[in-house]
């Protein structure tokens, strides 16, 4: 029943264009707090971050004259249907990306630096892309790539994005991983040669149970950003530099050295992060974060 001067009766509710327009908006503002990430940065042999998604509230839908007006609760209900499985990354930004290897090249055929590319792909390759290291979790593999040095040094850090492992409990869908980055020559202070490589690693999780839940292609997948240094001699590969950070992934898993996407996990309340949405994290210039918002 409306009530004579109540909400019901006010001019703009009986305003079709407008009761569109702040359908819209709120639908815009629903996905901009999704979209809100906090991210950080370890320099030297640890780096992780992590994207927070949280949905802080909805339009009420109005009540008017007995009936719910065109201004109305977006639908939740349902919202999987827009998230594709059998093609993960579509409507992402790595839908372009490279599958897997062949996203890994080096940029010249140098002599000089060639010896150091090839090594430096076989690390990474071990690194981010093998069954073994990704899905088994086993890092032996490309432990024993690097010199003795080396290995020992990484063995007992977890909480990195030198490798990807994901979490016990989780499985990747049946599609490549999809790559994007490059890797340049360079030198050191003392002149000798470093290739230097800056790579973004798309993974697709399968949702399982939790497909009911998810809004966008986006939360099918988590991604790492690492930016690693390597240089080669008598001894081995020598990691000079780890950087970068993960996005879109579970916060917990990865202070625990693992990578999971976002619904494993409760999310956690945002206390006011990073408007920078996939497009940007996903970008090639993408800045390093310097602060986490896991908590």
């Amino acid at each position: 029943m409306s009530i004579p001067g109540g909400i019901e009766d006010h001019p703009d509710l009986k305003d079709d264009a407008w009761l569109r327009a702040a359908n819209r908006r709120a639908k815009q503002d629903i996905r901009r707090q999704r979209r809100q990430a906090r991210m950080r940065r370890h320099g030297g042999k640890v780096v992780s971050a992590v994207a927070l998604v949280v949905i802080v509230g909805v339009v009420v839908g109005l009540y008017r004259a007995g009936t719910f007006g065109e201004l109305s609760m977006p639908d939740l209900r349902g919202s999987h249907k827009g998230v594709d499985t059998a093609q993960p990354y579509a409507r992402t930004p790595a839908e372009k990306w490279a599958d897997g290897e062949a996203g890994i090249v080096a940029p010249d055929q140098d002599p000089r630096y060639a010896p150091i590319y090839e090594a430096a792909r076989g690390a990474i390759i071990a690194a981010h892309l093998d069954p073994r290291m990704v899905v088994e979790r086993d890092r032996a593999p490309f432990l024993a790539l690097l010199a003795p040095e080396v290995a020992d040094h990484f063995e007992p850090v977890q909480d990195t994005v030198l490798w990807t492992r994901t979490k016990a409990g989780t499985a990747l869908l049946p599609v490549p991983v999809k790559v994007d980055g490059r890797m340049w020559p360079g030198q050191d202070e003392n002149g000798l040669p470093v290739v230097h490589t800056s790579y973004r690693f798309a993974y697709a999780f399968e949702p399982g149970e939790m497909r009911n839940s998810l809004f966008e292609q986006t939360d099918l997948l988590a991604m790492v950003r690492a930016d690693v240094d390597f240089q080669l001699d008598a001894e081995g590969l020598w990691v000079t530099r780890v950087d970068g950070y993960h996005y879109l992934m579970a916060c917990q898993a990865s202070k625990d050295g693992y990578l999971a996407p976002m619904f494993t996990e409760k999310r956690q309340r945002d206390d006011g992060g990073s408007e920078r949405g996939p497009d940007e994290w996903f970008a090639s210039d993408a800045p390093i974060p310097t602060e986490s918002g896991c908590h």
